[in-house]
């Protein structure tokens, strides 16, 4: 018969911890809500932002513009009144000068003259309505002349006038189309309506309009954001021809930079662009990218990133790049915004505007909460990740066994082989990784074992004879080992994409083994004593190559050398033998893994 026990504890902790000299953007603030009332908003929301920092957000829905300090906090609101002299009818993209005017795009009325059809005609068309630094109401700036009939009577709509009376109104296009807006230094106004911008002064008065065009190449343009430079220049960005489009402040097309790609001056589908207070350009992409650490802790029932399949948790990080420019074109440097994949709140945040300090304001579209990044090059950042894992364990294995034929011994009392072995074991494992960007990770590990293990054999039979004596031969055997690996791994992806990614990955590695063993009789008449110990060593070396999707080259290099010697006394006390062995070799191996 036989019996067997087993103990195991075991305890794991994972430490994160944080260090990257990368450039990147740190959280510093949350601020808004949903609602209707003070610092809260409407689905529908577009920001701009005042030389001193100030924060301005146009709510669509709930017809109104709100004004923040640097920080969030409310300073004062535009909505209008019984007796207001401006109507917001429907305000989208807004823009701010340096003497802190605010400028909001939206919708007016404006009379038809010298036609004669008995009641009023109207045309309905895109406005700029011009606020002071207070707030208060200075005009509304039509993007051109609309005092005259522009589009077929026939497209006129019945309506009331400002009196109850019957009136004809003309909507100049699409109603609900979008437009960018932007200001100059010189308070001069842009606004691009579909393939065309306008140009106001700083009266707003209508001066220029021009195609946006790149010429010489037949390519349309597909704008979704617009600024301008301290020097007038103005930059346009081509999301579907992923570019950005320079003119400059008298429409003439300057230069273009950018193309499809991600790699640092590329582009895929821009849609964000502001000129910074020092003279540089920033622009924001849809380019992602997954960053996963695969921890050896066990992976959580809700775990989010569930298109992992393995049994371990997974700590998934999606960045978000914004790439720094001249305003010449020249690309200059690329920050990247790490979020957590298992914090909601995260994960569908949407970039709403960039300041011209260079933060970030990303908008949390359930909770319309406006959370602010700040540019920063740190010495703790969140894409350093730290784990640490510690395990004992304690093993016991009592066994027994019992001839139940063998008459010479008491029957069921006692077993002819009783065996007990107690095992401990202590394993730490430590793992720095660290990003330097989107495509290269360091990492450095060391795992440690440490192994103390008895077992104790009792034999319940005669005891052994032979020309020497006879002699108990009941002993224990003691074994203490160390085993210690110390890892570095470089990892580079040089494809990101989901249907062709690639990679190469190199490591090298240093392992140390010490045993000890010692069997021992037990009976002092026993003098048997067989001692054993071993110095190991291994290094290697190895990489892999992805040549193509279906196809990786491996190449792996190993040095082993070590030794380990031997003593053995008999059981008279007389030593019996002595021995040693030592090893050294290397194997290469150069293979190639394809899947058909």
């Amino acid at each position: 018969m036989a019996n067997l026990k087993k103990i195991t504890f075991c305890l794991l902790f994972l430490i994160p911890m944080h260090l990257n000299a990368a450039p990147e953007f740190k959280f510093v603030n949350e601020f808004g809500g949903k609602g209707e009332g003070e610092a809260q908003f409407a689905a529908t929301v577009f920001m701009a932002f005042g030389v001193d920092g100030a924060i301005y957000i146009a709510d669509t829905d709930n017809f109104r513009v709100q004004k923040f300090d640097e920080n969030g906090g409310f300073l004062f609101d535009i909505q209008m009144q019984v007796d207001s002299l401006f109507r917001f009818i429907n305000p989208t993209a807004i823009a701010v000068g340096t003497d802190s005017s605010i400028y909001v795009m939206d919708w007016m009325f404006t009379q038809v003259s010298d036609l004669n059809v008995g009641a009023k005609v109207f045309n309905y068309g895109p406005c700029v309505h011009k606020f002071d630094a207070q707030g208060v109401f200075v005009a509304s700036y039509p993007i051109q002349d609309f005092s005259q009939r522009i589009a077929r009577l026939e497209a006129a709509a019945p309506g009331l006038d400002g009196e109850g009376n019957y009136a004809l109104i003309i909507p100049q296009g699409d109603t609900k189309r979008e437009f960018l807006l932007t200001v100059d230094t010189n308070g001069n106004l842009y606004v691009c309506d579909g393939g065309t911008i306008y140009k106001l002064n700083i009266e707003g008065k209508p001066i220029a309009h021009h195609a946006l065009k790149q010429p010489g190449t037949g390519r349309l343009v597909h704008p979704v954001d617009i600024t301008a430079d301290k020097h007038g220049n103005l930059y346009v960005v081509d999301e579907k021809g992923h570019r950005v489009l320079k003119y400059g402040a008298d429409g003439e097309f300057l230069s273009s930079f950018g193309e499809y790609g991600d790699n640092g001056g590329q582009f895929i589908a821009p849609f964000r662009i502001a000129a910074l207070a020092d003279g540089t350009l920033l622009v924001a992409d849809t380019a992602k990218y997954l960053k996963d650490f695969a921890s050896s802790l066990p992976k959580r029932l809700d775990d989010p990133t569930r298109r992992y399949d393995g049994e371990t948790r997974l700590f998934r990080y999606r960045l978000r790049r914004v790439q720094r420019f001249t305003t010449e074109g020249t690309y200059t440097q690329k920050l990247l915004v790490p979020f957590r994949r298992e914090v909601e709140t995260e994960v569908a945040l949407q970039l709403k505007g960039i300041d011209q300090n260079g933060n970030l304001y990303y908008l949390n579209p359930t909770e319309l909460a406006f959370r602010k990044y700040a540019p920063t090059t740190p010495l703790i950042s969140s894409m350093f990740q730290t784990e640490l894992k510690l395990r004992y364990t304690r093993d016991l294995h009592d066994i027994e066994i019992d001839n139940q034929d063998d008459l010479d011994a008491d029957l069921y009392t006692k077993s002819d082989f009783d065996e007990q072995i107690i095992q401990d074991t202590a394993y730490a494992n430590l793992i720095f990784s660290y990003d330097l960007n989107e495509s290269i990770r360091l990492s450095l590990s060391n795992r440690l074992t440490f192994v103390h293990m008895t077992d104790t054999s009792y034999y319940r039979a005669r005891e052994f004879e032979d020309f020497r004596g006879s002699f108990n031969q009941d002993d224990r055997a003691t074994e203490n080992s160390w085993d210690d690996r110390i890892q570095i791994d470089f990892t580079w992806i040089h494809d990101h994409s989901l249907y062709n990614y690639r990679e190469a990955r190199a490591f090298v590695y240093f392992n140390v083994i010490h045993l000890d063993f010692i069997s021992d009789a037990l009976n002092p008449a026993n003098a048997r004593l067989f001692d054993f110990y071993a110095d190991l060593s291994d290094w290697g070396a190895g990489l892999h190559y992805d040549l193509s999707r279906n196809f990786r080259l491996n190449f792996e290099i190993i040095h082993f050398f070590g030794e380990n010697r031997y003593t053995y006394i008999d059981e008279t006390g007389v030593l019996y033998a002595t021995g040693f062995q030592d090893a050294n070799f290397t194997r290469a191996a150069l293979f190639i893994n394809g899947i058909f």
